[in-house]
């Protein structure tokens, strides 16, 4: 989300006024763009005086730093990132021991043909028996780690139960006795795609009557493993997972295609985010209230609301701006599970109250921002540049909050999360702000 200008169009005037109007607008424009070149070259350049005498101080103007201990007025951690039908990738990972993690998927195909047309035409025929019955998975290379021999499975997880979005309830349905299928792959073996072959009967079933196909996806292996199981990404992305069967068992019928599709619950939106979703059946990290959280699974991102002083913020050139953060380690993670952490400024105004619709209105396109790649387990102060966000905010629309979201990169898709102390703790912990500016100066034109 961009923010708004603040200003609303109008209709056009009689006669030349639209014309006039746009080109004050272009003029101002302009002036606008000339005005942040000089303070840019200012900013370049900054002993001032012989160097630029018609933009610059006329005398040389030291640039001071200031460490602002309270800026950060308030923090917090907000978990349930990202949404259901966001994210390009579910998570499908098993891992033992302080590193515990079991993350699975599941897979909607709410809307299965019950009639198919035959090769030589006529009318349609109900759906009795099926054949070559298949689940098609597609990955992200990227994320496919495992050393040991791996092995897929997928169980029937559709239940009358109103909660069928409950972790507890769906975790349960994951039993010996309702596994439809398995596939096991070595190391090295397994490319962007597989096939994962599923019970003609149980395909018929549901295709000729009113029932859903609803399928739960685990992994299994006797060392750590990790793939990125591409998602319907809420019915926008066209490589999740696909059902196809032929409609007899006659090689000269095509297959039939099927998408995946949610039936409840009955708001569309929210049912279009469940066509595919993360399912997290366990995992070894517990919530810290006294830290502030990026990643994980599921996973977090971290709210920081600024109070910087005005003669500060609007008054002065401002040079540097560093975010100052104390990291603390993140016990129970990966150490080779590194998370890029990036900051994206909030655009909610001061009128949006509840900290979870604020973080939720970023410009992740907005500013240039620094990111900064952290190992989970490490610790120390680490610096994160916003002098393009905190430049930016003297254009913003009056009344904007000046705050900044962190989360990671491969937010849901990755267990690996970060941790720093936060305003809570004590003071030469707690985050803080560090500014470079030039104060003020009378340029000394006549």
């Amino acid at each position: 989300m961009t923010p708004q200008s603040g200003f609303s169009p109008h209709p056009a005037a009689p006669g030349r006024r639209a014309p006039r109007r746009a080109a004050r607008a272009r003029l101002t424009l302009l002036g606008a763009v000339a005005t942040l070149a000089a303070a840019a070259a200012c900013t370049e350049q900054l002993e001032g005086g012989a160097t630029c005498p018609a933009l610059c101080p006329t005398e040389n103007t030291p640039v001071r730093d200031t460490v602002l201990e309270a800026a950060v007025a308030f923090d917090t951690t907000l978990a349930g990132y990202p949404g259901n039908g966001v994210s390009r990738a579910l998570l499908l990972a098993v891992r033992g021991g302080a590193d515990s993690l079991d993350a699975r998927a599941v897979v909607r195909f709410d809307a299965l043909p019950a009639r198919y047309f035959p090769p030589t035409g006529g009318d349609s025929l109900p759906i009795t028996r099926v054949d070559s019955s298949y689940l098609r998975l597609r990955f992200d290379t990227a994320g496919t780690r495992f050393t040991r021999p791996l092995t897929i499975e997928a169980y029937d997880v559709d239940t009358a139960a109103a909660a069928d979005t409950v972790n507890a309830a769906l975790v349960a349905l994951f039993r010996p006795e309702r596994r439809l299928a398995a596939v096991t792959v070595q190391p090295g073996q397994l490319g962007d795609s597989l096939r994962l072959p599923l019970p003609n009967a149980v395909v018929a079933e549901r295709a000729g009557g009113t029932r859903r196909l609803r399928v739960g996806l685990r992994v299994r292996s006797d060392a750590a493993a990790s793939l990125r199981l591409l998602s319907a990404q809420g019915g926008v992305g066209d490589l999740g997972a696909r059902l196809s069967f032929d409609p007899a068992s006659d090689t000269l019928y095509r297959p039939l295609v099927v998408l995946p599709r949610s039936s409840t619950p009955s708001e569309p939106a929210i049912a279009a985010g469940l066509q595919d979703f993360q399912l997290v059946a366990f995992t070894a990290r517990a919530a810290d209230g006294g830290a502030l959280v990026v990643g994980g699974l599921p996973a977090r991102r971290t709210f920081l609301r600024f109070v910087v002083p005005a003669a500060l913020a609007d008054s002065t050139t401002i040079v540097r701006a560093v975010l100052e953060l104390v990291q603390r380690p993140a016990r129970g993670v990966d150490a080779r599970d590194s998370v890029l952490v990036r900051p994206a400024p909030v655009v909610a105004t001061e009128r949006v109250t509840d900290v979870r619709r604020a973080a939720d209105l970023v410009a992740t396109g907005l500013l240039a921002l620094d990111s900064l790649r952290l190992a989970p387990g490490d610790s120390g102060r680490r610096t994160l540049s916003l002098v393009s966000l905190v430049r930016a905010w003297r254009a913003f629309p009056v009344g904007t909050q000046r705050a900044v979201v962190l989360r990671a990169a491969l937010e849901g898709v990755q267990g690996g999360e970060v941790r720093f102390f936060s305003v809570e703790a004590p003071p030469g912990l707690r985050p803080r702000l560090r500014l470079s500016y030039i104060p003020a100066s009378n340029f000394g034109l006549p």
